[in-house]
């Protein structure tokens, strides 16, 4: 059995928000559970973008680094939990 995961990695820098964020979203909806984005940003709004989107929908945001001017996340996917449902 192979438990490596597989990483992706999307360059984001030099995009604003909402980009970065649409970009993470639309790579780890195709990753299996288990598997990782990578994603390097100079937006500075997408730490808190991330972490907020990485909480409601299951996710983990395992690593930051920042080099410079230039941000990397690492972000894995996990199996989800349904987002939260306003009641009436």
């Amino acid at each position: 059995m192979n438990t490596k995961s597989t990483i992706t990695h999307i360059d984001a820098t030099g995009l604003s928000c909402p980009v970065p964020l649409m970009l993470l979203k639309q790579a780890v909806d195709k990753l299996p559970a288990g598997d990782a984005v990578t994603i390097a940003v100079t937006d500075v709004h997408a730490e808190l973008d991330f972490e907020i989107w990485c909480e409601k929908f299951g996710h983990r945001l395992e690593s930051l680094d920042g080099n410079h001017d230039v941000m990397k996340f690492l972000v894995f996917k996990c199996a989800g939990i349904p987002p939260v449902q306003q009641q009436d």
